[in-house]
């Protein structure tokens, strides 16, 4: 299942973590409100996809062989082995602490998530501080992984203390929680970390995002996205020219054999010719070449272990915009009335990942699905409207409030995955509500999608239908 998490203003990130080899799919659907501006005009699929899409994979530890690694001393000898283990470390921890934050945000109770990020955070803290390398790389390395850790773990339980249900935990975990908390600061001003930590909030948090970006790259699978179709497209050029110039010269050698005389009308009915091919071709070459490619994949992606350059997985993506009625059965038989629009667009993301079994004899793997909106909430345009309210509902004559309102839009993202090995899907959803000034609220909704044992019982005749119309299925 995916954890979502909101990151900034515009950015959501979803994330999973990849067991096994084989072929992993999953589609995201993004249903656009009734009132939006969204098109290929406006904003075209290409520019969606490098602008506002980012599928990016790394390298986790895998738990069993980490215990083993630990008392192996020789990865910590040569660098990038030392950098790509600390580096999985971390994104392994990154990955637990959402995990219970997600925990957090769905259960009642705040005490055993919390109890758990405590025992988890000092764990790797011991893990992480329990020999320092000799390398003056790895030690700059270290020193970045040490602070943004130390930063991280503060960051979340800090977060933990506003929560509503902290001040009912019981005093021995709020004096766990205080007293970590005093043990990092005192650690921080022995290491001589303190001049990291200040300088105001925006500032604290740059510096901490660079530290992240570069303790991440070691551990980043290396991507080389290559655009399909082209071959497609020079065919239709070279096919549409012949026909085009073929039918031109039988007409000119026609006009020749009525009249030898080179007349103003020949003149201008050539022109006109060439005048119609320029102002068609293009158009003409972009409509048919989308109507051959259709269902076919438009991007495929190969990703590649960082510094050998292995090969580890390869990947193709679909993106289009579609309106309802064109969504795949099974998505349009189990979407609620939050999909009842059929004059709306919806942005359509689809992706195979065929991951090679020798990418996770060492590791696992972290997906993660980043969704910048910032380009959606320009499309918001700002309100005027003011809504008038009397301070004192008896007294007419009492002060007045005028209170600016903000126009807000709702989408529905859909997320339909299908696991290695697995002959069912799973879906989830949420609804996003997004404002001028980015993302305004996000919450997760119930998804009416049917279990395992109801898509393994459905008619043989569905899955034909499947087969058959390129757009329900992933080829």
């Amino acid at each position: 299942m995916y954890s979502l998490k909101r990151k900034g203003d515009f950015r959501l990130q979803l994330t999973r973590t990849l067991k096994k080899p084989g072929r992993h799919k999953v589609e995201v659907y993004l249903f656009t409100p009734h009132d939006s501006n969204l098109s290929a005009w406006t904003l075209s699929e290409q520019q969606f996809f490098f602008t506002s899409l980012e599928h990016r994979f790394g390298l986790l530890g895998l738990p069993d062989k980490d215990r083993v690694s630990k008392a192996d001393r020789s990865f910590v000898l040569l660098s990038p082995y030392y950098e790509i283990m600390y580096g999985s470390w971390l994104f392994q921890y990154r990955a637990s602490i959402d995990r219970l934050r997600q925990q957090i945000q769905n259960a009642e109770t705040l005490d055993e998530p919390l109890k758990r990020a405590l025992r988890l955070s000092q764990h790797f803290a011991l893990r992480l501080r329990k020999s320092s390398p000799e390398q003056s790389n790895q030690r700059r390395y270290f020193r970045q992984m040490d602070i943004y850790f130390s930063w991280y773990a503060e960051q979340f339980l800090l977060e933990c203390m506003t929560l509503e249900g902290f001040a009912e935990l019981d005093e021995e975990l709020k004096g766990a929680v205080a007293e970590f908390l005093r043990q990092e600061h005192k650690y921080r001003k022995e290491r001589e970390y303190l001049s990291d930590f200040r300088g105001s909030p925006t500032r604290v948090w740059n510096r901490m995002s660079l530290y992240h970006r570069l303790l991440e790259y070691p551990v980043l699978l290396r991507s080389k996205v290559i655009e399909l179709g082209a071959g497609t497209r020079k065919l239709v050029k070279a096919a549409s020219t012949m026909l085009i110039m073929s039918l031109f010269t039988y007409f000119l050698f026609n006009a020749r054999d009525a009249s030898e005389k080179l007349s103003l009308a020949l003149l201008l009915g050539i022109a006109l010719v060439y005048a119609i091919r320029d102002l068609l071709r293009e158009d003409m070459i972009t409509g048919i070449t989308r109507w051959l490619r259709k269902g076919k994949p438009r991007w495929k992606v190969r990703l590649f272990m960082p510094y050998t350059r292995k090969l580890l997985a390869q990947q193709k993506v679909w993106l289009d915009y579609r309106r309802l009625p064109e969504l795949p059965r099974q998505v349009l038989d189990h979407s609620g009335n939050w999909a009842s629009n059929e004059e709306r667009q919806i942005i359509c993301y689809r992706s195979q990942l065929n991951l090679d079994k020798d990418a996770l004899t060492q590791d696992e793997i972290q997906e993660r699905l980043s969704l910048d909106c910032e380009q959606l909430c320009e499309m918001i345009q700002a309100s005027k409207h003011r809504l008038f309210v009397c301070t004192d509902d008896t007294d007419p004559s009492a002060a007045i409030e005028a209170h600016p309102i903000e126009k807000q839009q709702d989408y529905n993202l859909l997320v339909v995955h299908t696991e290695a090995g697995q002959a069912y899907s799973s879906a989830q959803r949420w609804r996003i509500r997004l404002g001028a000034k980015g993302i305004v609220h996000c919450a997760s909704k119930k998804t009416n999608w049917p279990t395992p044992e109801e898509q393994q019982a459905a008619p043989w005749y569905r899955g034909l239908l499947g087969f058959f119309n390129g757009s329900d299925t992933i080829k």
